[in-house]
């Protein structure tokens, strides 16, 4: 039973690593980065292609997550309370702003991109729909965690996380992170400005369940340069307005 759940365990950890960037991986990658023997990792990806889970490519060997993997996680998504009337709000808001527009949630204590449009750019940010996100940097992150409750465990969450630098703009220092959160709190919005990205600036709007609690984010994320304030005020608003409607259609 323990050689087994050992087995499992395995399995899991490779489709977990297959799921981070740079999303593909040869065996020999895996077998170091995770410290298993490489011929179990043969055998298990062996089974996974079987299954659909993973496909190899067949000039550099690598392997990516497979269509079954995606038909998993999908499956996930569709079976969330009101899904098509979330995708539904959220299209509006992308066709209204023309920018790319997202929902994230809170599951387990991580914050997970649920859907993301990015129809109307001819630059595409690139969010991926199963990615997670920093607490500390991103108009998603920022703004689910800002609304933490008790504010003593979001403290302890703040100083027990990793607050790595990704652009000049990142917070990392703590007690600026949650001065930053308080004024999310008061604003009732995050704001995003090239901390995740350079050239992008993003903002988030809450989304709360039928008990007020903070469950999620709608986000937009847009190119810096292209917006005037006028347009960033318009897309602010319509952000906000999603998060309100989403929030009515939340148990």
């Amino acid at each position: 039973m323990s050689r087994n759940q050992s087995s499992i365990q395995k399995t899991i950890n490779i489709l977990k690593q297959l799921a981070r960037a740079p999303y593909e991986m040869t065996a020999l990658e895996l077998s170091n980065e995770l410290s298993i023997n490489r011929s179990t990792v043969h055998r298990i990806l062996n089974t996974l292609k079987d299954e659909m889970l993973v496909l190899q490519n067949p000039v550099n060997k690598k392997y990516t997550l497979g269509p079954m993997a995606y038909h998993i996680g999908i499956a996930y998504i569709n079976n969330q309370t009101n899904s098509e009337q979330i995708k539904y709000i959220l299209n509006e808001v992308a066709k209204e702003t023309k920018q790319s527009v997202g929902y994230a949630m809170l599951i387990d204590g991580k914050i997970m991109n649920i859907y993301e449009i990015e129809n109307y750019q001819p630059i595409k940010i690139g969010y991926r729909p199963g990615s997670f996100y920093p607490i500390h940097c991103g108009a998603y992150g920022k703004c689910i965690t800002a609304f933490i409750e008790p504010k003593e465990k979001l403290k302890k969450i703040v100083y027990s996380s990793e607050l790595y630098k990704k652009t000049p703009n990142t917070i990392t220092d703590p007690e600026e992170l949650l001065k930053e959160y308080e004024k999310i709190r008061k604003n009732g919005y995050a704001i995003s400005n090239e901390e995740s990205l350079l050239g992008a600036i993003g903002i988030g709007a809450p989304v709360r369940n039928s008990s007020g609690k903070v469950i999620g984010s709608v986000a937009a994320a847009s190119i810096k340069s292209a917006l005037t304030n006028s347009d960033f005020e318009f897309i602010k608003q319509k952000v906000i307005e999603a998060a309100q409607k989403i929030s009515k259609f939340i148990p």
